[in-house]
């Protein structure tokens, strides 16, 4: 009855706090997926629901904004710093390298390569000891001391500065990583038989 359905406007609109702000369409909403017989307290959980949905709308829109204005200074920076240009062609926008910006790519490519994988695998319990010996040239120390960190992260002890034993499976990953960063023919690997004899596995 067109009675109710103000009764249920006025009482919807009458029980928002001073904080909320409802517009006529969330309004329309709410009294629309309630249904017009709906009980006040339906109503109110319908309004919770969509106070609830504007908050995440607002906060998402909140992030992309914030996103939009970061990428826009990034973006800037990066033509200050003489590393973009932008060109126009056929009444389009669009950037371009400069001779600076190719440079720090390479560099950038570079730095990638070289970039050391992380050192923490998992790894399952063995019953017998495993022993990791390697002769990493020097030129290499950087690759040497990722090494040491992956083997102790392991749970391995360090005999000697370049040999390791601990009751632990080597995992694959590693093994693939080491392949990866070319140190691999530096590396031995060993696993103590129920005999006491050394059998290699790398």
């Amino acid at each position: 009855m067109k009675g109710d359905l103000m009764f249920k406007i006025l009482e919807t609109v009458a029980s928002l706090t001073a904080d909320t702000v409802v517009g006529v369409a969330d309004l329309f909403d709410v009294l629309v997926s309630s249904g017009y017989g709906a009980s006040y307290g339906k109503l109110s959980r319908n309004m919770r629901r969509i106070e609830r949905q504007r908050t995440q709308e607002n906060l998402a829109k909140q992030l992309q904004t914030r996103e939009r204005q970061r990428y826009h200074s990034f973006i800037y920076k990066m033509k200050r710093d003489g590393l973009l240009i932008e060109r126009k062609k056929k009444k389009m926008k669009f950037f371009a390298l400069t001779a600076t910006g190719k440079e720090k790519l390479d560099a950038l490519r570079i730095r990638q390569q070289e970039r050391m994988p992380k050192t923490l695998y998992t790894a399952d319990a063995a019953k017998q000891f495993t022993i990791v010996t390697f002769d990493i040239p020097e030129r290499e120390r950087r690759k040497r001391d990722w090494l040491r960190g992956a083997l102790r992260n392991l749970g391995l002890a360090m005999v000697q500065k370049s040999v390791w034993i601990g009751k632990v499976k080597i995992p694959g990953e590693l093994v693939e990583d080491m392949k990866s960063m070319r140190i691999l023919d530096f590396v031995e690997i060993f696993e103590i038989s129920k005999t006491g004899s050394l059998q290699q596995v790398t």
